[in-house]
This record gives structure tokens, C-alpha cells and sequence, in this order.
């Protein structure tokens, strides 16, 4: 497979997986993790570096997208506290989540 977006080029060799297989990939920011993902998954057209035809076999593919969309517009404060007002103000709540989780630094993200 191979694609190509401005000075971007990604070029994949064939291999083999089975079915039921989890396949997790990790890597360097800007490597083509998330552009082959999408070609497997049919959401962005496979392109051919020699014009060799080749298809895809049809197959669900998951990804995760890498921009975050968040459903609640105010901080993470106040969040935190309409959704859970009762265990936020509790002290096991603090020592249990709030401090490991080291929140105190993005409550007014």
C-alpha cells in the first residue's frame, strides 16, 4: 500500500495477521500510524506508487482518534463538581483520586 500527502509519504509492505488478532501500534508522532489505520479501515483512499491495482479485504478495524472532542464546556473543577459533588468534597475522594491523579494542577483547565 502506499500513500502520499504533500512531502509525506507512506509506504507498507504486505504481512500477515489472524483472525480475532489484536494488533496494537505504537510509534513516533508523524510515522503513519493513524494514516494507514484509515486506509484499512476505508476511510481514506489507498493509492498506488507503480499503479498496481490491489484491494482491501473488507475487515472492522478500531482506532482512537487523536483529537479530543469533550462533550463538557467548563473546567475540569467544575466538572468534577456537578458530577460528583458528594465525593468531591469527601477526604477519601482527595487522597484516593485527586492527589494520584495529580489534578490539582489541571482543575482550571
Amino acid at each position: 500500500m502506499y500513500k502520499k500527502q504533500g512531502d509525506f509519504e507512506l509506504e507498507i509492505d504486505a504481512g500477515t495477521f489472524h483472525a480475532s488478532q489484536i494488533v496494537v501500534m505504537l510509534g513516533e508522532n508523524g510515522t503513519g500510524k493513524t494514516t494507514f489505520i484509515k486506509m484499512l479501515a476505508g476511510k481514506s483512499k489507498e493509492e498506488s506508487k507503480d499503479k498496481e491495482e490491489f484491494d482491501i479485504p473488507e475487515m472492522n478495524v478500531s482506532y482512537k482518534p487523536q483529537t479530543i472532542a469533550p462533550k463538557f464546556e467548563g473546567s475540569v473543577r467544575e466538572l468534577l463538581t456537578n458530577r460528583y459533588k458528594d465525593l468531591w468534597m469527601h477526604p477519601q475522594f482527595s487522597s484516593d483520586v485527586t492527589k494520584p491523579l495529580k489534578l490539582d494542577e489541571i482543575l482550571d483547565n
